[in-house]
């Protein structure tokens, strides 16, 4: 099992990362725990990097800022938009979003992932 299997996010090949929080994603406060946000926006800012990559190519995250916006909320299904601003042959450059159901920001990242060759080990 991955990690994203582990938390639960659906990860689809056609569409956008989700996750519908459970008690198990939460903080102290009981809203959506900001790892959690970082984790979704980095593992779907990465995937949107990996569909412009060439055969024998990888990326890995350089740079991540997350802004948080709102509290994300049990039950309630958070979605990762994305969207690369640029696209170099060594770094990508891109923006994420976390939104609630109502199209309300949760969480706003800004990346910077690198294009490596794939390791031969």
């Amino acid at each position: 099992m991955d990690f994203l299997e582990h938390l639960d996010v659906h990860t689809p090949d056609d569409g956008p990362f989700r996750l519908t929080p459970t008690e198990a994603h939460l903080n102290r406060n009981g809203t959506v725990h900001g790892g959690v946000l970082s984790t979704l926006l980095d593992a779907a800012m990465g995937a949107a990097v990996r569909e412009g990559l060439e055969e024998g190519q990888e990326t890995a995250t350089a740079a991540l800022s997350v802004t948080y916006l709102a509290p994300g909320k049990p039950g309630e299904e958070l979605t990762v938009r994305t969207e690369v601003l640029k696209r170099g042959s060594t770094l990508v450059m891109l923006t994420g979003e976390v939104q609630r159901p109502d199209g309300k920001a949760v969480a706003h990242g800004v990346g910077t992932f690198a294009v490596v060759e794939s390791s031969q080990d």
